[in-house]
């Protein structure tokens, strides 16, 4: 509490007392965000490393006809392209986020001299964006999680160093400014009552 006045009267111990009530009642509840958010930041990352498999073993599977891909004439990129992703506005761990709903893809018509390769390769590709379409918004999603994570995180220090410990230092501070001056009045009260005793014995 350096730098910071005390007032040394019951109204503000009162005052200190309700602010350590409510901080102490608030702190579990920011570290129970902290671990809601940790928990959901792992599970999001969970699912990104297994859409990442699922990519790579998409790649291992077209490697066959890959080669046939690249002596051909056929672009696979000039079928198939992206309108959108679809996306919707939900909530997770208390932070709203975008979840993935899905990709509107604008497709060529492949028309009858088109290699029979090519209706493979069309569907492949239309798997494999969706997937890192998907990882796009997990990765935001993440991103947007951490960033309240450091804000919950930034709460719990403030109560753990701050406001509680100060709190119970001022009030500790005032109760014994406040018994002091208790002390002090009844002894001064003694010394009157003394005194006026004399007074009326001599």
């Amino acid at each position: 509490m350096a730098g910071v006045k005390i007032k040394y009267t019951k109204t503000e111990r009162a005052r200190q007392k309700k602010i350590l009530k409510v901080s102490l009642r608030m702190l579990p509840l920011f570290e129970a965000m902290e671990k809601s958010l940790m928990s959901t930041i792992n599970t999001i990352a969970e699912r990104i490393e297994e859409i990442r498999q699922v990519i790579d073993k998409n790649n291992k599977a077209a490697e066959p006809w890959v080669a046939v891909m690249s002596d051909s004439h056929v672009d696979i990129k000039s079928f198939i392209s992206v309108n959108e992703v679809i996306t919707k506005h939900i909530d997770v761990a208390g932070v709203r986020v975008d979840q993935y709903e899905g990709v509107d893809f604008n497709v060529e018509p492949i028309q009858d001299d088109t290699p029979l390769w090519v209706d493979d390769a069309i569907e492949l590709m239309k798997e494999q964006l969706q997937l890192m379409a998907e990882i796009e918004c997990l990765d935001e999603q993440i991103r947007l999680l951490e960033e309240e994570l450091l804000d919950v995180r930034a709460r719990i220090k403030l109560f753990e160093n701050r406001r509680i410990p100060n709190a119970k230092m001022a009030i500790r501070k005032i109760g014994q400014k406040l018994q002091d001056d208790e002390r002090l009045t009844i002894a001064t009260a003694k010394v009157v009552k003394t005194s006026q005793k004399e007074g009326v014995m001599a």
